[in-house]
């Protein structure tokens, strides 16, 4: 029986909703040969954790290619197809030698860039040594993780090195996070900052600090690479801005956090994150990156050592809870597998607090479309000498509340005050950054 034409926003529809719309495949499948999965080849991408690495190979999974990372005898790092080229052997059970890995079945041993250097049980002179090779990726090790590039060779980007990661006295502490859905809807969280005012503290009490509770204004701001963005809230006699930035196409950073309260002045306290919502498949998501500890971001004191507080902190919640406290209290991971698998656009209502999302999709579809139609895509340059800048932050002005009601106005203008001095001085050192704030609003 066909059914009725009913209003679609009329009450007791659930029967005419029952629809299944296909899974918007151009952002979110990530597998060799699909348009995403080819746009996110075009940059670097972490895969693993240093310390998981240990004298033996370890099977990994990256943008749905089955790879065994490795280190050599030589201290040198290798990326390879699962399979060896030979007959197919696991490679995970090969063995690092001084130069290469060999394979356990043949002892075909193969360079880290795949070139085959002994086929010891072929005749002595086997044209294969020199002339064959294991598929193989680039591999860069910083700062306790492991990056991969997967995409054509004749387009690998240099590394790209950030101005958060060269703050003076501080550390940086890997982690690495499993979860089971779509790498896209985990990345559209970071760009929707007014989540934080429910999921984080109206629903179901605090998880952060109370003054997330405040609901923010957003002003969001496309930038060549991706997007910075900032949440500005009244807290007492202060005005907090905070601003987050989305680098193309996974990578994220954002204020402090262990200290992110919004009631202290501060003049540009720096990230204290930066993570990539790194796809496995289109399915399973690895949230790789660090947690910053130094003096102008978040003290050393808040959990360095501690895995369970980093996860809690990067994620909501640590995931390893009852569920009985897990419904009474969900957090981010709750949402992200609530979500399904892939999250289906087609069934979303989308609203004016999901402008950056809508910006986030725009952009993506752009550059996808555009590296199919043969544009290679923007990606940031910079190294040890002449880092990236980057946007992610806290500055606490102290401003009371007018007494014409004129607050929002205000709260905007400092905003956008905070974000031009950001912006202007982006090509100088985060000293001089910060010092730019500090006079411009007397922060000492």
């Amino acid at each position: 029986m066909a059914k009725r034409n009913w209003p679609p926003d009329e009450g007791f529809s659930g029967y005419f909703h029952t629809d299944r719309p296909a899974e918007d495949a151009e952002l979110t499948h990530v597998e060799p040969g699909t348009p995403g999965g080819e746009f996110l080849r075009r940059f670097w991408q972490p895969v693993a954790m240093a310390r998981e690495i240990d004298d033996m190979p370890l099977r990994v999974r990256l943008l749905g290619e089955d790879l065994v990372l490795f280190r050599d005898g030589g201290g040198r790092w290798g990326l390879v197809h699962r399979n060896c080229v030979h007959r197919r052997a696991p490679m995970e059970y090969a063995r690092p030698e001084e130069r290469g890995l060999r394979c356990c079945y043949h002892g075909w041993l193969f360079d880290v860039d795949g070139t085959l250097l002994e086929a010891p049980l072929e005749p002595a002179d086997s044209k294969l040594p020199g002339n064959l090779c294991q598929p193989a990726y680039p591999v860069r090790e910083y700062r306790g993780l492991v990056f991969a590039y997967l995409g054509p060779p004749d387009e690998r980007p240099p590394f790209p090195i950030f101005d958060t990661y060269e703050i003076p006295g501080g550390e940086m502490v890997p982690f690495a996070i499993d979860i089971e859905c779509n790498w896209l809807q985990i990345t559209e969280n970071s760009i929707d900052p007014s989540h934080t005012v429910y999921l984080h503290t109206r629903s179901y009490g605090t998880q952060f600090f109370e003054t997330w509770g405040e609901a923010p204004l957003l002003d969001f701001h496309e930038r060549e690479h991706g997007f910075m963005f900032t949440s500005t809230r009244r807290v007492g006699d202060h005005v907090w801005v905070r601003s987050q930035d989305l680098l193309l196409p996974n990578m994220t950073q954002g204020g402090t956090v262990s200290t992110g309260d919004g009631k202290t002045p501060r003049a540009f306290a720096r990230s204290g994150y930066t993570r990539w919502q790194t796809p496995l498949d289109t399915r399973h998501t690895r949230i790789m990156g660090w947690r910053h500890f130094n003096d102008i971001s978040d003290p050393f004191e808040q959990g360095l050592d501690d895995p369970a507080v980093i996860e809690a902190q990067e994620i909501g919640e640590i995931r390893a809870r009852p569920w009985e406290e897990r419904r009474r209290n969900p957090g981010d991971y709750e949402i992200f597998l609530g979500l399904g698998p892939v999250s289906i656009h087609a069934k979303e209502r989308l609203a004016s607090t999901d402008r950056g999302v809508a910006m986030l999709r725009r952009k993506l579809r752009k550059g996808i479309r555009a590296l199919a139609a043969g544009e290679v895509p923007a990606r940031p340059g910079g190294d040890e000498f002449q880092p990236i800048p980057s946007f992610g932050g806290d500055t606490v002005v102290r401003a009371p509340k007018p007494g014409n009601g004129g607050d929002e106005a205000l709260m905007r203008e400092i905003a956008t005050k905070v974000t031009d001095l950001y912006f202007d001085g982006a090509d100088r050192s985060l000293a001089e950054r910060r010092a730019m704030v500090a006079d411009a609003f007397n922060l000492g």
